[in-house]
């Protein structure tokens, strides 16, 4: 009897270490910010950047990063200010970029910021009931 308690608490301990690894895998963390690269790639191919733009356009985007790293490191706790910050530089680099372009990319980009991807998603419906955290189910 000892003997099948021990076994069966050993087969408990090693199935939850299974099932914590298969959460821990490596590429599962959710979706990685692109690159700037990737980024005046995306750009281009929507605005047709001319060499000069594309410069300017990673200064910028550089300059946000390093803005929001030093940022992170200062409010590491503080998530209300990071997302904060974060909108903010968004908007003075929305706003920076807008000023390098044309009258016709304008309205391109314009069309791209409303498009894109990787936007927040505003108006999705709660992930749980609220009780117990539970997933809804339709």
């Amino acid at each position: 009897m000892k003997r099948n308690l021990i076994l069966a608490f050993t087969l408990l301990v090693l199935s939850t270490q299974l099932v914590f690894a298969q959460r821990m895998r490596p590429g599962m963390e959710g979706p990685k910010k692109p690159t700037i690269e990737q980024r005046i790639k995306n750009l281009d191919a929507a605005l047709h950047l001319t060499a000069d733009q594309k410069k300017a356009i990673q200064k910028i985007f550089k300059d946000a990063d390093s803005h929001l790293k030093k940022f992170y490191e200062l409010n590491k706790g503080n998530r209300r200010a990071l997302r904060a910050a974060a909108l903010d530089q968004k908007e003075k680099s929305n706003a920076q970029i807008m000023n390098l372009l044309n009258d016709s990319q304008k309205e391109k980009y314009k069309n791209y910021l409303k498009n894109r991807p990787h936007r927040p998603m505003k108006n999705r419906r709660p992930r749980s009931t609220g009780k117990r955290g539970g997933m809804m189910r339709f």
